[in-house]
């Protein structure tokens, strides 16, 4: 389970004495058993719980990298982004973000289903495609920015 492999690297981070993985381990740990708490009841982490909080996670650290001025003044602060990043990457499931690929992907749904391409069809398009590229973890940013070029 993700959730436990995560927890026993951070314990082996501890005991090796890397302060920033186990930090960074910690943060994700932390992040997923925030998704588990639903008011005062806790409920059983599942790995599916524990991606989407990785994702959550990984989309942070990503606008934190986006948003980090890139001069002199911020640059160890930005390698700091970026080396987190690094560890989120080995735990956080790949998001598609190939504008090519999502684009292919959003023409085989339409066609698949009988959806043709038009503006008329914009709302028809997006029930029937955001789910879909919701499940094969496509950054729904592209996605819509690219639904609205392609009308």
């Amino acid at each position: 389970m993700i959730y436990e492999n995560i927890k026993r690297d951070m314990n082996d981070a501890l005991k090796n004495n890397d302060k920033f993985a186990r930090m960074v381990l910690a943060d994700m740990v932390a992040s997923i058993e925030k998704g588990a708490t639903a008011g005062k009841t806790r409920v059983e982490i599942t790995d599916q719980m524990a991606e989407n909080a990785l994702i959550k996670y990984q989309k942070t650290v990503q606008e934190m990298i986006d948003t980090c001025p890139n001069t002199e003044a911020y640059a160890t602060r930005l390698d700091e982004y970026k080396a987190r990043m690094e560890i989120v990457k080995q735990y956080a499931p790949q998001i598609m973000n190939d504008p090519a690929e999502i684009e292919k992907l959003i023409i085989d749904i339409c066609s698949n289903s009988g959806i043709e391409m038009i503006a008329k069809n914009k709302g028809q398009i997006m029930k029937t495609v955001m789910p879909i590229l919701k499940q094969n973890r496509c950054d729904m940013k592209i996605a819509q920015g690219l639904i609205g070029k392609m009308l």
